[in-house]
């Protein structure tokens, strides 16, 4: 154990001896991996910041209850997203470059899961008296039926687009798109905000998104894939080619994302709309912090599909820009944490702060896992990610189930900390220590 300490020491020297040297940082801005994963991460700051702006805008403008209730359709169209992309994204990223059809597999891609989220969103709202009474409201408004059905089709190819930059290694359009639609989300936030008082949120979110995906289909894509234009279609033979690989990835990203979508619907089934707010305020700080790994992991698949014999110089490049800009960012929002939601108001500071420095330090570890299947994904070897994910969602869900009666929302940050954590302990001493040494 000491020598697992003693490498992850190292690694800290390697950071704090690049911030010393402004030159070693020019240099290292020429390595694709580095470029992609600064572009990508400060597409997801620039996203992060305006997403803060537009929840505290949308504390002052609207109740709490519509806060609740359309943080919970966002996450809901999230968790929708996550079932229907059957991991396709990740195939783009890791075959894109060998394919001897992009453009065909581009819009094979675009083409199944628009028509999957399509019939997800249907079948969704037929059964909303089960699985989630609180949001009977869409079901109620033909308009606002019509919105959500729309909504989930936009997210999965709006995410997918970003997926299709980032395989041509191209994130610095994912910067650009990451300007369009916050920027825009927030324009259509205050406009609405005397129109639909309960509704404008969501309305406003989804708005801003189909602007966002299309700029991306129509001018971004195209200057990532030369001769791009988007088209339905469905190849068989180019999509069999990435459906294995895609689907065991689509297992263990549903796994290790469905907390994050879950969590508000658990929150304001058992505690209400208005706890599920403050929850939703807190998740959305803390999933700032869980930007960066994210997005480092993102790049780190992009340079291994790219060239695969240099993956163990990637691991350990990837896990220095993560520290360098994950601990100082932890420590902050740690320190901040009351003022941060204080913002959205005092009853958020009150009830959330807590919970938000809880998401804090599990940052730390959902970071090291993160980059761990990062490695395996370039592998192709997923079996792991489906395992370990999987393992994590079942603790935090259980964690969460188990904790709330006894500690509120507060008890979904110890739950999703110990999930990680136990992860973390897995992967460490068995294949990040030694990726660290170059065995």
């Amino acid at each position: 154990m000491q020598w697992i300490f003693s490498e992850f020491r190292r690694l800290w020297e390697d950071v704090l001896s690049i911030i010393r040297s402004p030159d070693k940082i020019k240099s290292l801005l020429r390595v694709p991996l580095y470029s992609n994963s600064i572009y990508m991460v400060l597409a997801d700051a620039v996203g992060a910041i305006f997403g803060f702006v537009f929840w505290v805008v949308a504390s002052r403008l609207y109740s709490t209850e519509a806060v609740g209730v359309c943080s919970a359709l966002i996450s809901a169209i999230g968790l929708l997203q996550l079932i229907t992309t059957l991991g396709l994204g990740y195939g783009l990223i890791r075959f894109l470059k060998s394919s001897d059809d992009p453009v065909k597999l581009i819009n094979s891609v675009f083409t199944i899961i628009a028509m999957l989220a399509l019939v997800a969103a249907g079948i969704f709202i037929l059964g909303l008296g089960i699985w989630s009474p609180s949001l009977k409201i869409v079901r109620e408004t033909p308009f606002y039926m019509l919105v959500f059905l729309l909504a989930v089709p936009i997210l999965v190819l709006d995410d997918s687009t970003d997926k299709t930059m980032m395989g041509g290694r191209q994130a610095k359009f994912i910067f650009i798109h990451n300007l369009i639609y916050p920027i825009l989300k927030l324009a259509l936030l205050v406009a609405l905000a005397t129109l639909f008082r309960s509704f404008g949120i969501f309305i406003a979110s989804t708005a801003a998104m189909f602007v966002a995906l299309s700029v991306s289909l129509f001018f971004l894509v195209p200057r990532t894939q030369l001769g791009y234009h988007p088209y339905f279609t469905v190849g068989k033979k180019e999509i069999s080619k990435i459906m294995g690989f895609s689907i065991f990835n689509y297992l263990g990203d549903l796994f290790w994302n469905v907390p994050g979508v879950l969590l508000p619907l658990i929150v304001i089934n058992q505690l209400g709309a208005s706890m599920n707010a403050y929850f939703y305020m807190a998740w959305a700080l803390g999933s700032i912090l869980t930007l960066i790994p994210s997005v480092v992991a993102m790049a780190l698949l992009a340079e291994g599909a790219f060239d695969e014999t240099q993956l163990k110089n990637h691991v350990r490049r990837g896990l220095r820009i993560m520290m360098l800009l994950l601990v100082p960012s932890i420590v902050l929002v740690w320190l901040l944490a009351n003022k941060l939601l204080m913002l959205y108001g005092g009853l958020y500071a009150q009830n959330a702060t807590t919970l938000l420095r809880w998401l804090a330090v599990a940052a730390l570890p959902f970071g090291i896992n993160s980059i761990y299947f990062g490695v395996k994904r370039v592998q192709k070897d997923v079996k792991p990610i489906i395992v370990l994910a999987g393992s994590a969602a079942a603790i935090t869900i259980l964690s969460s189930y188990l904790l709330i009666p006894k500690l509120g929302i507060s008890g979904v940050g110890i739950a999703w900390l110990f999930a990680q954590s136990v992860i973390a302990l897995v992967v460490i001493p068995r294949d990040i220590a030694r990726w660290l040494a170059g065995n």
